[in-house]
């Protein structure tokens, strides 16, 4: 999801918030039904990016797992079926809420190797280069494996082997859908640029589409090392070599003992009100529960179910709140193991009224309607 689509969706769900039952007036172009019947479900649910993973998550439930183990399984279907966003070398959040009202929040996001260094992304004459989003050195310590079986170790009930099961029989052979169709026709044939890739996702040269079938090999059999071995049957043993050797091929800078030394944090929620409403959100090393926070915070101040949906004033005020929330963001969040935050400073509703009361009213809005009505 793109970070402008990301923001008008959290500023239907404010406004919707704020002006219940009648809502905002929303345009008729909004690609999402104002009148949507949303989805209910008396014991449970899983939603994901792609239909496979939620088909598995569903299929756990149904076995008697808990939402964690629903949660574990989905993820390693998602990093078969929908690889450019939910990958084992990658990394991610979890953030749960107990049945008791006990909540916590899970980082594993990916870590630098201990060879990186501030100019690693330059070049021989001080120039940026593009390493930094496409080749070796654009990817950090993986996370994934590890925060699912911590996750798992400390929430799971289900047997580890079975959470891992599904994805494997997936990356085995499945058929291609419409949403994974389109992703590969997206991307194209730019997975030529990586040889190893294009064989797997472009056989015989062409794009894969709906109704052919992928099949990934080697992708199961890390899967099976992962299902035999837990934490360890990635992080170490014959999965860990083999990346490490590729690092080494292509240059990159990770290594066995950064894989093996990886680990992931349970941290503090970031918890908020808005009109009334209780919010938990993810804490840094993500920026989103923070940001969020303060978004809320400031619009909680104005009457937005009174605005017409998209006029001048309603996006004057949805735009002055969101760029004081990341300009705080970028100034005062980073790494917690490194960055001391003010997080609750941060997220109060004090300091939403010091940051609401810098916004003016009166000019700004009247220079954008005169603008509009030219």
């Amino acid at each position: 999801m793109t970070r402008s689509r990301l923001a008008t969706l959290l500023a239907v769900s404010l406004a919707a918030v704020a002006c219940a039952p009648r809502g905002p007036v929303i345009p008729a172009d909004w690609p999402f039904a104002g009148d949507t019947v949303p989805v209910r479900a008396p014991n449970g649910m899983v939603v994901s990016t792609d239909g496979y993973a939620s088909e598995v998550g569903v299929g756990v439930l149904r076995a008697g797992g808990n939402a964690v183990d629903a949660a574990v399984a989905t993820a390693f279907a998602l990093a078969v079926v929908n690889p450019e966003a939910g990958n084992i070398g990658g990394g991610g959040f979890l953030l749960l809420r107990l049945a008791d009202g006990r909540a916590a929040a899970l980082d594993f996001r990916e870590r630098a190797p201990r060879a990186a260094s501030r100019d690693m992304y330059l070049d021989a004459n001080g120039q940026l280069t593009n390493a930094s989003v496409e080749g070796h050195r654009a990817v950090g310590v993986p996370g994934t494996v590890a925060g699912l079986w911590e996750a798992h170790r400390r929430y799971g009930s289900l047997p580890w082997a079975d959470l891992v099961a599904p994805a494997i029989r997936l990356a085995e052979g499945l058929a291609i859908r419409e949403r994974l169709a389109r992703s590969l026709a997206m991307i194209g044939t730019k997975l030529n640029d990586f040889p190893a890739t294009a064989r797997i996702f472009l056989p015989a040269g062409r794009v894969l589409g709906a109704g052919d079938t992928l099949v990934q090999r080697d992708l199961a059999e890390t899967l099976r090392r992962i299902q035999r071995g837990g934490r360890d049957g990635f992080y170490t043993g014959r999965t860990a070599d083999l990346f490490a050797a590729e690092m080494r091929r292509g240059g990159g800078l990770i290594t066995r003992e950064d894989l093996s030394a990886y680990q992931p944090a349970w941290r503090e929620p970031i918890r908020f009100t808005y009109r009334g409403d209780s919010v938990l959100s993810m804490p840094p090393s993500s920026s989103g529960g923070v940001a969020l926070a303060m978004i809320a915070g400031i619009l909680e101040g104005y009457d937005l179910g009174k605005l017409q949906w998209h006029s001048p004033r309603h996006i004057h005020l949805l735009t002055e709140a969101f760029r004081r929330a990341y300009a705080d963001r970028n100034a005062a969040l980073g790494d917690p193991d490194f960055v001391t935050m003010p997080l609750a400073r941060l997220a109060s509703r004090e300091y939403a009224a010091e940051r609401r009361a810098t916004i003016s009213l009166a000019s700004s809005y009247i220079s954008i309607s005169a603008r509009r009505n030219r």
